[in-house]
């Protein structure tokens, strides 16, 4: 059975690490985004840009996938997304609705998706420790992750692990935008992330809040 990881905010940042590291691991790797291919993606990895806060092109996506697939083992990595700060008269009504799309909507689709098509899989969202506790200037991006951690922790309770084991990721302060000695190093957090989806141990994680070990 082959396995296939399809990573979703793949073009930069964390997303493009962890296509890196599944496909190291001889994973099948399809990436998903809204910017094009970038030219560092792994070689001999797939990668798909659409927009996933859109309902139909998700169904598109994952009923093409199902063709192609039947009886892979798969991985979704739930990690798109983008980030807007400001306070309340700083932000555009537009801000709040683009976080909660690119952010919520995006994860709630392409979850949807692969639920409609595939009877079992791994699910791991990289969601933020914004959403466990409210910062000034985090209101729309916060709100938004907010809304995913309710929407995965309910369908933790909605599925049996059996079908799909579902794990949500609360980090802070992730060195998306280079190296930084007080950040989570994307490296380290997509090499975690990859262990816990070949993990086959007779427990699994479902709720982890990851903190950075600050060096200065």
């Amino acid at each position: 059975m082959n396995s296939v990881a399809i990573i979703t905010g793949a073009s930069r940042g964390l997303g493009l690490t962890l296509a890196q590291a599944f496909a190291a691991s001889d994973w099948q790797v399809i990436g998903t985004g809204r910017s094009k291919r970038p030219a560092d993606f792994p070689a001999g990895a797939s990668y798909e840009q659409f927009d996933a806060g859109s309902a139909e092109v998700c169904d598109r996506f994952w009923e093409q996938l199902h063709g192609e697939h039947l009886d892979a083992e798969i991985c979704l990595v739930n990690n798109a997304g983008s980030y807007v700060s400001g306070s309340l008269l700083e932000a555009r009504p537009e801000d709040y609705e683009q976080q909660m799309r690119s952010i919520y909507f995006s994860a709630v689709y392409m979850t949807k998706g692969l639920t409609s098509v595939f009877p079992k899989a791994r699910i791991i969202n990289i969601i933020s420790s914004s959403a466990l506790a409210a910062h000034t200037n985090n209101s729309a991006y916060g709100a938004a992750k907010a809304a995913e951690m309710h929407f995965f922790q309910s369908l933790q309770q909605e599925f049996k692990p059996e079908q799909y084991q579902i794990t949500n990721l609360y980090p802070s302060d992730i060195a998306s935008h280079g190296p930084n000695p007080n950040a989570i190093s994307t490296e380290d957090l997509a090499y975690f992330i990859r262990e816990l989806t070949e993990d086959n141990k007779t427990f699994y994680v479902r709720d982890v809040t990851m903190y950075p070990r600050k060096r200065n």
